[in-house]
């Protein structure tokens, strides 16, 4: 297995993954407050983004906006490669994403030389330059990444994500509707004409998650970015949902791994 993943600078992240034999939940739900690229080259996939599921070919570029729940789905034991890299436009000075349409979550790059060529060149500089060096260059090449699939993604190589189950749509646009008020998924799914037991068996089978977890990552990551702008902890977590501060408070340490404090903008 080749998995070289390196952390170029803060909140920067580029791998390059050849992997034999994955199982077929080798990669689980999550979300993040970055921007996340996928350069799928090889394997047998799909990925799920939200409500939305990708079959995935040689030569796709999956784009993944902050607070997207996703997951790549391993459906074939082949040899499976891809580049993954997240990054913050603003803090690392990346151009050019706002080009790019909302809608467009998955494009091939087959065919696009300029874009292709971007890949083989994060790999040739990781390899032959310092780790300081490379989070300086890669800036630059995402920017013309993005600035070369402005002029090519409106030529029919978009790909349409097929929907999953017309229940989990329905729960997840009133969940991020509402996302900061108080959520009964009891009444929700009971809105929808199922029990909550049945709701809690889709979301496992189709996400791979529980109802209650989405709900609590996504405000968790809302309060993650509020802090990082300067909100105070004790205002962030009642704009976020959460009713009282010990129970946010817990959960912010669980998933982030430090206080709310400690994330605050210095």
């Amino acid at each position: 297995m080749f998995n070289d993943y390196i952390q170029t600078t803060d909140r920067v992240f580029f791998k390059h993954e050849i992997s034999e034999d994955l199982p077929c939940d080798a990669y689980s739900m999550h979300t993040h407050n970055a921007y996340e690229l996928i350069y799928f080259l090889d394997g047998d996939a799909s990925h799920v983004i939200e409500d939305r599921k990708y079959k995935l070919k040689k030569g796709d570029l999956i784009l993944i906006r902050p607070m997207s729940y996703h997951f790549i789905r391993i459906e074939g034991r082949a040899r499976y490669e891809r580049y993954d890299i997240l990054f913050d436009p603003q803090a690392h000075g990346v151009e050019g994403v706002d080009l790019i349409p909302e809608h467009l979550e998955v494009v091939s790059l087959a065919g696009n030389s300029l874009a292709e060529d971007v890949f083989r060149r994060c790999d040739l500089y990781r390899q032959n330059c310092t780790a300081e060096d490379f989070s300086r260059l890669l800036p630059h090449l995402l920017s013309e990444l993005f600035f070369s699939l402005r002029a090519f993604s409106g030529d029919g190589t978009t790909a349409e994500g097929a929907r999953l189950s017309p229940l989990i749509s329905e729960f997840l646009r009133y969940v991020n509707r509402n996302l900061c008020a108080p959520i009964d998924i009891g009444q929700v799914a009971a809105a929808l004409f199922v029990s909550e037991s049945y709701l809690f068996r889709l979301f496992k089978r189709e996400l791979h998650q529980t109802p209650q977890k989405y709900i609590r990552e996504k405000r968790l990551m809302m309060a993650k970015k509020m802090l990082s702008e300067g909100e105070r902890p004790t205002a962030v977590f009642t704009h976020c949902g959460f009713s009282d501060y010990t129970t946010f408070y817990r959960n912010y340490v669980t998933l982030f791994g430090c206080s709310p404090s400690q994330s605050e903008k210095k």
